[in-house]
């Protein structure tokens, strides 16, 4: 089972992997978004150099995936218990587009791999308004860990 990373994304304005794909490259022109034909949603393989570090998606209400997606993540907070509990659920309820990560580890080590999409999260915290989610981690706002998962 991939491990997953989403960014929840409460920023009116629309997101395209293109936006994406510039931002990264201002940080190092060897990244690249292969965009995966044939996908109901904006789907891409985050790539730099030769490696893959992650398939990428973009959902947003309406495409079939966003709202099972949200609701998930409400059910999972269920039995959360913490500061950022009431945070993390109003960002959810508020969420226009959801950034999701299948990381792709290939022969690199964990952390290689999680510096590799870096950039990204410090992109979306630094030009859209949200909390990053890591599975059996928890919820991550620019300033490290809002609310463990239980």
């Amino acid at each position: 089972m991939p491990y997953r990373m989403r960014y929840f994304d409460t920023t009116p304005e629309p997101l395209a992997l293109q936006d994406i794909e510039k931002a990264l490259v201002c940080v190092d022109p060897e990244y690249r978004l292969d965009v995966v034909e044939g996908s109901k949603t904006p789907l891409a393989n985050l790539c730099r150099g030769d490696d893959i570090f992650a398939q990428i998606e973009i959902n947003q209400p309406g495409d079939g995936l966003f709202e099972p997606e949200i609701q998930e993540m409400l059910d999972f907070l269920a039995d959360s218990e913490g500061e950022g509990r009431e945070r993390v659920e109003a960002v959810l309820k508020a969420a226009t587009h959801t950034i999701a990560l299948a990381l792709v580890w290939q022969e690199r080590e964990t952390d290689e791999t999680l510096s590799g999409i870096d950039p990204l999260w410090e992109w979306l915290f630094q030009n859209r308004r949200g909390l990053l989610q890591a599975d059996g981690e928890g919820y991550y706002d620019e300033t490290g860990l809002i609310l463990e998962e239980t």
